[in-house]
């Protein structure tokens, strides 16, 4: 069987992949926060024509809260402003899709099962992207 950490990097691939397929350049950390003293680094970088997603990816085999130290999540949105982007924690759980939060506060971060009912979904969290940047290229 597995690790967990092996299952949560196939996940991560996976939604690096499908955001690919949605048209967007993709990178995904090779250390994936672990290993780089020096500099931080996200799971996912999404980049769209006019955004930047930096994205945090938990996977979970079991539905439960999930809990991000606020120093992590303080170089998530460090990078994600660097980058001139937008932070985001992904969640999956096991037979869930992937739900999308936008971090935008630094400390530390719970996500329940129940927080993701206000959560954007992958289509959701791309259109809204794709139609601002149409909006500000229409103008």
């Amino acid at each position: 069987m597995s690790s967990p950490k092996r299952k949560g990097s196939a996940h991560e691939r996976a939604l690096a992949n499908k955001l690919w397929d949605m048209g967007l350049a993709v990178l995904r950390g090779c250390s994936s926060g672990g290993g780089v003293k020096k500099r931080f680094v996200p799971d996912i970088v999404a980049i769209g024509p006019g955004f930047v997603l930096v994205i945090e990816a938990k996977y979970r085999s079991e539905r439960g809260s999930i809990r991000i130290e606020g120093e992590k999540v303080e170089k998530l949105l460090e990078f994600a402003r660097r980058a001139r982007g937008d932070a985001y924690i992904a969640v999956k759980f096991k037979g869930d899709d992937w739900r999308f939060l936008p971090i935008t506060d630094k400390g530390v971060i719970v996500v329940r099962p129940d927080d993701l009912g206000s959560a954007y979904t992958l289509e959701q969290l791309i259109n809204k992207y794709v139609s601002r940047s149409l909006t500000e290229y229409l103008r």
